[in-house]
């Protein structure tokens, strides 16, 4: 469970900004939240961001897609002399290295002051970095015995090439060793999770399987869609949503795709001369292999619409751009649902009518269909969901910019409004920030009005 996020030096996030997913204590909105008795406090399901064009919400999202990217990929993915990919505030030439951090749980040890369940072990990770290497990274667990408290688990500083980490007592295994192992451009947690690590595998664990972004409005392909579906787990839930959303679907239906014997040879002359290169380069040739394979398996996904006198199948490349997104949405969401896990969605609302907006967001704002705790991130335009009573004040979060260019990102509950205020009004006026300054274009193209000089 994400408790709170923050970046600095990141796109148009200059100075340091923090996502708070913590429950309010100013706030009594009622709604879900999600106790969090480590620190004593609770966590909210859900937290929707609104601003203006090129406010910084989608720089937030991309933060958190970056800090996932990293911890998963940077021991693997690059070779020694790799570049850090990095996206620093453009409009500060020294602006100091990218930090990315986080605090989260995971399910932990029982405990005396809840002999009936566990008590969750919490975290606090992070990192800094510029385009060559990691220049610092943290990990620290809050425990709660009589009291809080924090126990450092590693520290690590890399300068000139040198990395030197520093553990805590509490860190277990063969800490040395992976140290010696990791680069300037990996992070320790990396390499951790690479050598298997017996207590850091299962927080990389956290950020590679219970932390999903789904980027700007893209949606799956229809191969992408027949294979996650062709296999799901909650493929039932997903129908019973599909056809509660009155797209016109009545069934769902994945086949074995029909290929073109010349779209085989193809792919098969490909996979020949890939298979060469590899052989010659001393490498497996099993990626050509699976190519082949995996043509010749390709899934295929169909819709049928209409009543049963009247019916009509069809694929998903005919589906509307919205049904497109609703399944692109539902797959993560249902499995961040059964798992309690953490899904980022940027620009919800593209594509999506309000309604079905609001009934994907109050699939996490529900115990019934939230009973694990998953959690909601997303930026949205969509000011409809702000009088909705779907949302407590804590989860909505004001994007803008100062002066400078840089983001700042505040929630709805730091604002005097009262409780019988209306949000979406406040919102449009102005009073709570992320919206433009103008609502109207100005231009003239009439010309009759200037006098022309000869």
């Amino acid at each position: 469970m994400l408790l709170r996020f923050g970046a600095a030096n990141h796109r148009s996030l200059y100075g340091y900004q923090e996502l708070l997913l913590s429950a309010s204590k100013a706030t009594h909105d009622e709604g879900m939240v999600m106790p969090v008795p480590t620190m004593r406090e609770a966590a909210v399901p859900v937290v929707a961001i609104y601003g203006a064009n090129a406010a910084g919400k989608s720089n937030l999202i991309d933060a958190m897609h970056a800090i996932r990217t990293h911890v998963v990929g940077s021991h693997a993915g690059l070779d020694g002399t790799g570049t850090i990919p990095r996206h620093p505030f453009a409009l500060n030439g020294d602006a100091g290295p990218t930090r990315l951090d986080c605090t989260f749980t995971v399910d932990g040890r029982a405990s005396h002051d809840h002999p009936n369940g566990a008590l969750e072990d919490v975290y606090e990770y992070g990192f800094e970095y510029t385009g060559e290497e990691f220049r610092r990274e943290w990990l620290y667990r809050m425990v709660r015995n009589e009291r809080l408290s924090t126990q450092k688990l590693f520290e690590r500083e890399t300068e000139g090439g040198t990395i030197r980490v520093d553990f805590g007592g509490q860190l277990r295994g063969e800490n040395r060793t992976i140290a010696n192992l990791t680069r300037p451009n990996s992070l320790f947690l990396s390499a951790s999770a690479q050598n298997n690590h017996p207590q850091l595998t299962a927080l990389h664990a956290y950020f590679a399987k219970n932390w999903k972004v789904v980027l700007s409005e893209r949606t799956m392909s229809g191969i992408q869609a027949a294979e996650r579906l062709s296999d799901f787990a909650h493929f039932d839930r997903l129908l019973d949503l599909v056809r509660q959303a009155d797209v016109g679907i009545e069934e769902i239906d994945v086949d074995e795709d029909v290929v073109a014997e010349d779209d085989v040879k193809l792919v098969q002359d490909i996979a020949r001369v890939m298979t060469n290169h590899l052989r010659r380069s001393g490498e497996s040739a099993a990626p050509a292999d699976s190519l082949v394979e995996r043509m010749q398996r390709r899934k295929r996904l169909y819709f049928i619409h209409g009543a049963d006198d009247k019916q009509a199948v069809l694929d998903y490349d005919m589906q509307s751009k919205g049904t497109r997104t609703l399944i692109t949405l539902l797959i993560p969401a249902l499995e961040a649902l059964a798992a309690g896990s953490l899904l980022v969605v940027d620009e919800l609302d593209t594509s999506l009518h309000p309604d079905l907006a609001r009934a994907f967001v109050s699939l996490f704002s529900k115990p019934e269909s939230n009973p694990h705790g998953a959690q909601l991130i997303f930026s949205t335009h969509d000011v409809t969901l702000l009088n909705s009573g779907l949302l407590r004040r804590d989860e909505i979060w004001m994007a803008d910019k100062d002066r400078q260019g840089a983001s700042r990102f505040v929630p709805l509950s730091d604002f005097k409004l009262r409780s019988r205020d209306d949000i979406e009004r406040a919102y449009r006026n102005g009073r709570v920030g992320g919206v433009p300054l103008g609502n109207e274009f100005h231009i003239d193209f009439d010309d009759s009005s200037r006098s022309v000089e000869r």
